[in-house]
């Protein structure tokens, strides 16, 4: 009869669940391959919860509460097979949304980037930009997610090789389409590592909820659909501490290894480096084990140390220090003057974007502080609340003083320390849980990370993160258009398109913002040498193109467009031939 019990328990905590996320959401429907589940009206999951837990009631008394009790047990049980479920989940809904573009700067920036890499070179090269009489010609020939190398006419990446060096394996192993698949992946790898931390640090239950809130984070799931480096650098970081934190053999080498990833992957947070090597010599002491251990200290050293080399050689190489970056001088990408605004500015998108996690963290010290109540069996709060402080410290110091920037978006920055937070916020959650009554927990627990995961999935469909493969598709249509359109001798003058066009369609680009010459002394320069002119310029640019260069008839673009990229934003191709010309077409509409 227990086990009838139990399995009516977990029936109706199922459809219990499946309630708040109905009247959370106004409903849901998954479809993989030939699994297809709805639900859009509470009354049956309302109807089906009622009826089971009426019936572990008549299995006599107490039945119910001690099937409610055993649901905690469960929960702690199978906490693995949930965090497992999670990250396969997050793999599937970075595959499913992805953008599979090369668009504007970032992901133009990275998956270029991998290509060359692939090629086994650091650097391409513009030859036109040593055949023009421009000053400044290089930054001209330029496109976004590139600058200029130490030579004429050589451009190098503007971004760390982190991400395009795991990217450009996968690249040549299964071919373009799988570049798109790392990101998503390894999302998979930073929630299953999440869960692996709250275990370590807390309990198992704190690992599932720091895994859910990571999972369905709106930025997280807004960057998990892009091949950008926010999501990669949380998932190194993530194992990184993982591995500091296990008891496994030789896991502060492969901590130090999986950090060096991370260096390589964004180098300016470095100085996390020091929560992993503090956590793998096992700083705060926790458990059993209270002896401070010098050689994994010394492992980990020696795991970090090659990835830090390479990285300071391939910037000697690339921006002429060891020190220098993509990004330009320091002075001019930080100031004290920015720490303010970037203190409001970071604080409001996480009350917007984080707002479920951090209601159920301030519950939860709610509850603590009212129960007053010590359980000898509650895992502290050191650890978590030692590794969340010194790495948010870090973060924070590393972007305060960055450039301010407007958009939600660049939340993104603080992504890093997000499985840290988590962790604490899991791990309060639970501590509180252990202080009402055992029948309620289970309940309380799932019903809780039910509200919390439908408010962030209905904040990031607020936030585009389901409609950026569509948004972004208007790189790749322009692109491959241009690739089997236009002639060998083209040159397509564009600013925001110029990462995407050069990737997909091989041809030079003349950024237009970076020109020291007037736009018509540009473009008859170009054809003095032989050359085919064109201009690829979305709609919001073009007010922009006339403004720099008021005295251009070109700027004006008053002929008829050849092609029409996009929906939302659209992306006119114009050929400076069909200027003044009396001819008529229908441009080609591709999106």
């Amino acid at each position: 009869m227990r086990i009838v019990g139990r399995l009516l328990t977990a029936v109706g905590t199922s459809a219990l669940v499946i309630l708040v996320i109905i009247t959370m959401t106004g409903g849901f429907t998954v479809r993989a391959g030939p699994l297809y589940l709805s639900a859009h009206n509470w009354r049956g999951p309302l109807l089906i919860a009622l009826t089971a837990f009426a019936a572990v009631a008549l299995l006599g008394r107490g039945a119910l509460a001690d099937a409610a009790s055993e649901s905690w047990h469960f929960v702690d049980a199978h906490a693995l097979a949930f965090a497992i479920v999670l990250a396969s989940v997050t793999a599937g809904v970075g595959i499913a949304y992805g953008t599979y573009s090369a668009s504007s700067s970032d992901a133009s920036g990275y998956i270029s980037e991998a290509q060359l890499l692939a090629s086994a070179r650091l650097t391409t090269d513009e030859p036109l930009a040593r055949g023009v009489a421009w000053p400044n010609a290089t930054w001209a020939f330029t496109p976004l997610g590139y600058r200029p190398g130490p030579e004429a006419g050589e451009l190098v990446p503007t971004y760390p090789a982190g991400l395009p060096l795991v990217i450009a394996p996968v690249r040549l192993l299964a071919g373009e389409l799988a570049c798109y698949l790392v990101v998503p992946l390894l999302g998979a790898v930073a929630v299953l590592a999440t869960f692996g931390i709250g275990a370590r640090l807390h309990s198992r239950a704190a690992g599932v909820a720091a895994a859910l809130f990571l999972a369905t984070s709106p930025i997280f799931l807004f960057q998990l659909v892009q091949p950008m480096s926010d999501v990669a650098v949380t998932a190194w970081w993530t194992l990184a501490l993982l591995f500091a934190i296990s008891p496994l053999p030789n896991s502060a080498l492969t901590s130090g290894a999986a950090a060096g990833l991370a260096v390589l992957t964004r180098p300016n947070l470095l100085p996390l480096a020091a929560v992993i090597a503090v956590a793998a010599m096992n700083y705060p002491r926790g458990g059993d084990d209270r002896r401070l251990r010098v050689g994994r200290l010394i492992a980990f050293v020696a795991g970090i140390t090659p990835a830090i080399g390479a990285q300071l050689l391939m910037q000697w190489r690339l921006y002429g220090s060891p020190f220098a970056s993509g990004y330009g001088a320091p002075s001019d990408l930080f100031a004290a003057s920015n720490i303010a605004p970037n203190a409001v500015g970071y604080t409001q998108r996480m009350l917007r974007g984080e707002a479920p996690a951090l209601v159920l963290a301030a519950l939860a010290l709610l509850v603590g502080a009212i129960a007053h109540r010590h359980r000898r069996d509650t895992p502290p709060l050191k650890r978590p609340v030692v590794f969340a402080t010194l790495a948010s410290a870090i973060v924070g110091a590393s972007y305060l003083p960055y450039g301010v920037f407007a958009e939600w978006s660049y939340l993104r920055f603080l992504l890093p320390v997000f499985p840290l937070l988590f962790v604490l916020i899991g791990a309060l959650l639970v501590t509180a849980l252990l202080q009402v009554p055992a029948p309620i927990r289970a309940i309380a627990f799932l019903c809780a990370l039910a509200v919390a995961a439908s408010a962030n999935v209905l904040r990031a469909e607020q936030e585009q993160a389901f409609n950026l493969h569509r948004y972004e598709s208007r790189y790749r249509f322009a692109g491959r258009y241009l690739a089997s359109a236009l002639p060998p001798n083209a040159v397509v003058i564009t600013v925001q398109e110029s990462g995407s066009v050069r990737y997909y369609a091989r041809v030079p680009i003349v950024r237009w913002d970076l020109l020291d010459v007037d736009l018509d002394t540009a473009i008859a320069g170009l054809r003095a040498i032989g050359r085919h002119p064109v201009l690829l310029i979305e709609d919001w640019e073009v007010p922009e193109l006339a403004k720099k260069y008021p005295h251009s008839a070109n700027a004006r673009l008053d002929w008829a467009a050849r092609a029409e990229f996009g929906d939302e934003t659209r992306v006119f191709l114009y050929d400076p031939v069909d200027r003044g010309s009396d001819r008529r077409w229908r441009a080609d509409r591709v999106h």
